[in-house]
Order: structure tokens, then sequence, then C-alpha cells
């Protein structure tokens, strides 16, 4: 093998090493705590709860009075969905209603990985006891229905 050959295929294995701890290091950094008690916090626990198929945490922050429920979040079958990151957009508050708005981020999430999509998500929010709840149709439903 020449001497340029070498150092090219030297210079290649550390960029893919570069590469390969980047996403390692990425992929174990905790997510950004919003203010307990916020609706966006209540938005970042449904979210988060969700996704890992926790259907009874996630149900937890649905409005006791809507018609969306356990059942709902059961049936849309959410463990193993893989949005690589939920980034907040933007969130508008009142005294008893709030939204806010986030774009769910899905893609690979490879080292390499160049395709990924953003879907844009409302959340319309009440308060019920004092807490925030979301009410509507919250994704990822899309449609509830009380028994």
């Amino acid at each position: 093998m020449s001497r340029a050959n070498r150092i090219l295929a030297i210079a290649l294995a550390g960029i893919v090493v570069l590469a390969v701890v980047a996403a390692l290091v990425s992929r174990g950094r905790p997510s950004a705590r919003l203010d307990a008690g916020s609706p966006e916090a209540a938005v970042q626990a449904y979210v988060d709860a969700a996704l890992d198929g926790r259907a009874d945490e996630a149900a937890r922050w649905l409005d006791p009075a809507g018609d969306c429920d356990v059942g709902d979040l059961d049936r849309a079958g959410t463990s193993g969905m893989s949005a690589t990151r939920v980034v907040l957009v933007d969130s508008t508050q009142n005294a008893d209603s709030a939204t806010v708005r986030v774009d769910l981020v899905f893609g690979s999430g490879g080292p390499f990985e160049t395709s990924e999509y953003r879907e844009p998500q409302s959340y319309r929010l009440v308060r019920s006891s004092g807490d925030w709840r979301i009410t509507g149709v919250p994704w990822p439903l899309y449609d509830c229905w009380k028994e």
C-alpha cells in the first residue's frame, strides 16, 4: 500500500470514528426540562410518554372532561414510534387555556442520516383542577370516543 493510500485510509477511519462518537454523544444528551406546571411541560410529558408507549402516563395529561382516554392511546399503538426530537415552536397562554405548537422531527438518526421530516403539531390545553391538561384530539391520536 502506498503512503498516500495509508494516509487516506487513516483520515477516513478518523472521520468515521468522530461521526460515531458524535452520534453517541448526541443520543445520550438529556432533553431540556421545561418549567414544571407550565403548558409546555405538560405537552413535553405527554409526548415523551406517548413516544415511549406509556399510555397510562400519557393519559394522565389528557383533559378528564374530554373524549380521549387511555383506551384511545392503547389503540393508537404508539410504542416504537421514533421521533428523533421534539422542537418547541411557540406557545400562547391565557388564564385558563393555552396552545403549544411543536415540530416532531423524524429520521433514522444514523451518523450519516440526512433524510428527516418535520410534522407540525398543535396542542390545546385547559386548566383542570389547577393543572394543565391537553384537550381535543392530540397527536398521536386521530379520533377518540367515549365508550
